[in-house]
C-alpha cells in the first residue's frame, strides 16, 4: 500500500466514526422547512480544519448567492436548525497523522485527499438520509474552488 492509499484509508476510518453524529445533523437540514429566500445549501470544507474541528460549514445561500439570515429581535441569525458548523468535535483526525505523513514526504498534499475522501463520505451520508428528495440546492466544494459536487443529483459541476 503506497503513501496516499495509507493516508487515504485512514481519513475513511476517521470519517466512518463520525457517521452516527452527522447523519442525524443532514436529516435535521433536509427535513427543515427554510424561508422562501433560501434557495441552496452550500457546504464548504476548509482543509486545514480537520485537526481542529469539523471541517465542514453549511451556508444558507439566496438567488443572488450571498448568505441568507433571518432577524430575530434585530438579530442576525441562521435558517437553520443546526448551527452552520455541523459538529462541534476537536477534530477529525489528530494532527499527529498529518505530521506523519508530511514527515514521509514533504511534497505530500494530503488535503487534497483528505477533503476528497470527506467529500465521498459526506455525500453517501446525505444520500442514506433522503438528501437525493431535498428540495433546494446543496453543494459540497472545498473552500473558493470552482467546482461543487451536487448532493442532490450526486455528480461534480461548475460552480
Amino acid at each position: 500500500m503506497d503513501i496516499e492509499q495509507e493516508f487515504s484509508a485512514k481519513v475513511r476510518e476517521h470519517l466512518h466514526g463520525l457517521t452516527s453524529s452527522i447523519k442525524p445533523v443532514l436529516k435535521e437540514l433536509i427535513a427543515y422547512d427554510y424561508p422562501k429566500e433560501v434557495v441552496s445549501l452550500e457546504f464548504e470544507v476548509f482543509a486545514n480544519e480537520f485537526t481542529k474541528g469539523f471541517p465542514v460549514r453549511a451556508f444558507f445561500i439566496d438567488a443572488n448567492n450571498s448568505e441568507h439570515f433571518v432577524y430575530v429581535n434585530g438579530e442576525a441569525q441562521y435558517p437553520s436548525p443546526v448551527a452552520p458548523e455541523l459538529l462541534e468535535i476537536e477534530h477529525v483526525y489528530p494532527y499527529e497523522i498529518e505530521e506523519r505523513y508530511t514527515n514521509q514526504d514533504e511534497e505530500f498534499d494530503l488535503w487534497s485527499i483528505a477533503i476528497d475522501e470527506l467529500i465521498q463520505w459526506f455525500s453517501q451520508c446525505w444520500k442514506e438520509v433522503g438528501g437525493e428528495s431535498f428540495q433546494l440546492k446543496a453543494n459540497i466544494a472545498p473552500h473558493d474552488n470552482d467546482e461543487v459536487y451536487n448532493l442532490v443529483e450526486s455528480k461534480w459541476e461548475e460552480g
